[in-house]
Parts: C-alpha cells; sequence; structure tokens
C-alpha cells in the first residue's frame, strides 16, 4: 500500500507478523494519510450483559469437541439461539463468524420463531430482499462486514452470534449500521457463552476486541499489543483443556481431605464481592508487608484458596507457563539438587513433580494433607539451615512491599553456586513498575545474572550465588 500511494520503494518495512514492524508501518503511514475517525450525531449502544451457559459436557462430548475444535462453536450456538431469538425486534441482522454447521442452526431457529430471513454469506448473497423489507431478519458472515452499504438506511440492530477475532473486524461490522445514513441509534446485542465455567467469548474473544491488541491496530492506530494474542485453534484448544480438566474435578474447586465442595456460581460471585477478582487481590497482596499478607491468610485461609482458583482460571489462555517452563529447567538439572519452592502454592506442582524428598515447598497456608510448610517466607531458618539449599524457585511469587527479604532469605538459604530462579511478569520488571530494580538488588546481594530472557507474557532470571 505505501509503494503504490508513493512510488518508491519500501525495502525496509519488513511484513513479517511483529510488534517492531507494525510500529515501522505505522510511522510510515502517519506521515502520508490522515485516518478518518467520523463522529455521528446517532449513539451505539452495546448490549454485553447477554450470558448463557452450556452445561458440563459429557467425556465422548470432550473428545468430539477435541478432535473438531469448530463443534465448540457449533455448541454455543444451539446455547446462545433462545437469546438470539429473543433480541430480535423490527428488521435485524444476526452475525455469525462461523458458518459451517451455524448457518443452518440460525437459519431453522430463526424460522420455527415464525421471522422471515434471508442469507449473505461466502456462497449466498441475498442482500436486496433485507434492503427491499422482503424478510425481517438477515443472516450474515465475514462478507457483510467490507464493501456493503445501504443496510443503515433499512436496519439499526445487530445480534452477534460468534465474535470476530479482531478489533478490526469488529469495527468493521457495527461500521455496516453505524455510518453516515443512519437515522436512529444503534442497538448491538453481544451474546456472550462459557462452557462448563469456561468464559469462552468474555475471556477469548471480548477481551481481546475491547482491548486492541492486534498488531493491525497497531499498524494502523499506533496501539501496541498488550500481549500475545491466541489463534482460534489454541481458544478452542484451551477450552477443551478446561473441560477434560473440569471432568477430573480440577477446576473451581478449593480441595482439602476433610473438605471437598464444588463452587456454585453464586458461591463464586459470592467470593469475588468478598474477596475481589484476581487483579484486586494481587494489588493487595503487593500493597502489604508480607507477615500482613500471613496473618490474613491464617486468619482466613477461604481468601488464601480463592485467590489461587482465580489464579488457576487465569492460567488458562496462557501461550507460556512460567512453572512448566521453570519444571521443565529443573529436570535438566542433576537430581540430587535439594530445591526451595518459595511460594509453591496449593498446588504445590514443582513438588509433586520433582518429589518431596527433593524439594521443601513454602506458603502462606498449608492444606491438612498437604507437605507444604505454611510460613511467612521472609524467615524459614526453622526449617532451612545456611547454605543447604543448592537451588531456589520464585515463581509469580516476589510479591509484597517487602519482597526484597525474600531475596536476601534465598541467598541465606543457598550453597555457593547455588541457583536462584525466577519467574515474573515481564510488565512487572518495567521501568517504575514494582519489581523494576529487581535485577540491580540480585546483584547487589552477591549472585551474578546467567539467564534473563522474555517468553510469553513472562521474564525468566536465572542468578549464580558467587
Amino acid at each position: 500500500m505505501l509503494e503504490l500511494m508513493t512510488g518508491k520503494k519500501y525495502n525496509d518495512v519488513v511484513t513479517r507478523a511483529t510488534i517492531p514492524n507494525a510500529v515501522m508501518l505505522y510511522q510510515k503511514l502517519s506521515t502520508l494519510s490522515i485516518r478518518e475517525m467520523p463522529k455521528y450525531n446517532i449513539k451505539i449502544h452495546i448490549h454485553d450483559e447477554i450470558k448463557v451457559e452450556v452445561p458440563r459436557p459429557t467425556h465422548s462430548s470432550i473428545r468430539k469437541l477435541k478432535s473438531n475444535p469448530l463443534s465448540i462453536e457449533q455448541l454455543l450456538t444451539a446455547a446462545r439461539m433462545p437469546e438470539i431469538i429473543r433480541c430480535i425486534e423490527g428488521q435485524t441482522m444476526i452475525y455469525t463468524e462461523y458458518v459451517t454447521g451455524v448457518i443452518k442452526q440460525l437459519s431453522s431457529a430463526v424460522k420455527n420463531a415464525g421471522y422471515t430471513y434471508a442469507l449473505y454469506t461466502g456462497s449466498v448473497r441475498e442482500l436486496n430482499k433485507f434492503l427491499n423489507k422482503k424478510v425481517q431478519v438477515l443472516i450474515a458472515s465475514r462478507p457483510i462486514s467490507v464493501g456493503v452499504d445501504r443496510l443503515q438506511e433499512v436496519c439499526n440492530r445487530l445480534i452477534i452470534n460468534t465474535l470476530p477475532w479482531t478489533n478490526a473486524q469488529y469495527q468493521q461490522l457495527i461500521g455496516r449500521l453505524y455510518r453516515i445514513g443512519q437515522a436512529k441509534d444503534v442497538d448491538i446485542y453481544v451474546i456472550k457463552a462459557s462452557i462448563g465455567g469456561y468464559p469462552y467469548d468474555e475471556l477469548i474473544k471480548w477481551k481481546r476486541i475491547q482491548f486492541k491488541r492486534t498488531l493491525a491496530d497497531c499498524a494502523v492506530d499506533g496501539i501496541l499489543p498488550v500481549r500475545n494474542l491466541v489463534t482460534p485453534r489454541q481458544a478452542a484448544a484451551a477450552a477443551v483443556e478446561w473441560l477434560e480438566r473440569l471432568e477430573r474435578g480440577e477446576i473451581s474447586r478449593v480441595t482439602r481431605r476433610d473438605v471437598d465442595i464444588e463452587l456454585t456460581p453464586m458461591e463464586i460471585e459470592r467470593r469475588i464481592i468478598n474477596y475481589g477478582d484476581f487483579s484486586q487481590q494481587n494489588q493487595k497482596i503487593n500493597t502489604e508487608l508480607s507477615e500482613t499478607t500471613h496473618k490474613r491468610f491464617q486468619e482466613n485461609p477461604e481468601a488464601y484458596f480463592e485467590y489461587h482458583r482465580q489464579l488457576r482460571i487465569q492460567r488458562i489462555p496462557w501461550s507460556v507457563d512460567p512453572l512448566i517452563e521453570i519444571i521443565a529447567r529443573l529436570k535438566t538439572m542433576s537430581s540430587k539438587l535439594r530445591i526451595g519452592d518459595f511460594g509453591c502454592g496449593l498446588d504445590a506442582k514443582l513438588m509433586d513433580e520433582l518429589g518431596t524428598d527433593r524439594v521443601i515447598g513454602f506458603d502462606h497456608v498449608a492444606t491438612s494433607d498437604s507437605k507444604v510448610i505454611a510460613i511467612d517466607m521472609k524467615d524459614v531458618s526453622q526449617y532451612v539451615d545456611n547454605a543447604s539449599l543448592e537451588v531456589v524457585v520464585f515463581c509469580l511469587s516476589l510479591m509484597g512491599k517487602n519482597w526484597r527479604a525474600y531475596i536476601v532469605e534465598a541467598k541465606r538459604c543457598l550453597c555457593v553456586r547455588g541457583s536462584m530462579l525466577i519467574a515474573q511478569t515481564t510488565r512487572e520488571l518495567e521501568n517504575g513498575q514494582r519489581l523494576s530494580g529487581l535485577r540491580e538488588f540480585i546483584n547487589k546481594q552477591g549472585f551474578v545474572i546467567d539467564l534473563d530472557e522474555t517468553r510469553g507474557d513472562f521474564t525468566f532470571i536465572e542468578a549464580t550465588k558467587l
């Protein structure tokens, strides 16, 4: 496009899909063109509170979903259908990103509800029926979102069955109605479905659209992506993984040998009201001293269990799981090394993987059946002698105002030439952020940093005690 506009060669602009290349493209476009963002006298109303839940699938259903990711969208479409029909009023357009097995469901449901309809997909183009008001409903797929005009003259209501995958596609879609020539306010109905408790549309698609995180947005508007985005196939795989874990009883459960409670949606909502969502809980821990956190969790273990329940949900879409990375790294090291897992969590996975004879795990709360030691990790001297560990691990556990005390304690526990393995979000290590002084403090404590690299949204640091 740049070369067509200018008649010049742009050999320095690379089209490979990376953030630096998108930034460069934005810089070039900004010097040559103007981004038109029209303002209209009408309003756009986004109705995104409509949610439906698909019951927990059976074992055979999960196998089917795993073999055919598109079947997830077909299943969720069936769940959304009653809400879709309820939202039809006047001339209405229903959009679906996927066609196979979905258009047929939508057509049958609309017809059975007593509405007339036309299709606008890759193979069927019946737009004039809708424009001439011979039918009330237009069922459309991706071709409707580009190069189609006049919809705004007859329609101001859009129901979205399956959301687009990018903000750019979403903006193009609503731009069919929200444009010059529209005389009424525009109503957009987003029907968001969950499957077995997994917020598929909310977590995977809607947040992606809201935060404008695609490389296309970076190239056009200069908005940097805030994280690596999962592909549709990765999203489907994540949902299936959730369902498999749900079937094994690993999701949304607080597991103690004496109490095993499956949480209801109402109970989950109550916990979030009482303790906050994941970001609020994180902020609370990071703005108080570790002794305060330890006392709070000891007095109310449910707050600790709720934090880890939400952490499990947060992990699902991660392209890189730092705990898995650290376990893989430890497996390449000598099996004779004694390891301290500082902040091992509710599941103590590192201990499970490498054995309790090698790993000693610390955290604020221990279940009655686990071998985790409940302690404020700034001082574990009653359990670990000086220089008695070969490896110390901090996996997303450098939390609290006094996180430096954890590094000091790790130094005490480690032998000479012992290793400290750290994984934290890259954002926390950036200038001015909570852990921005981590590397400098590690060096001041007599460590040398051997590895410092980013994978996914996380930074991994390995340091040796001199």
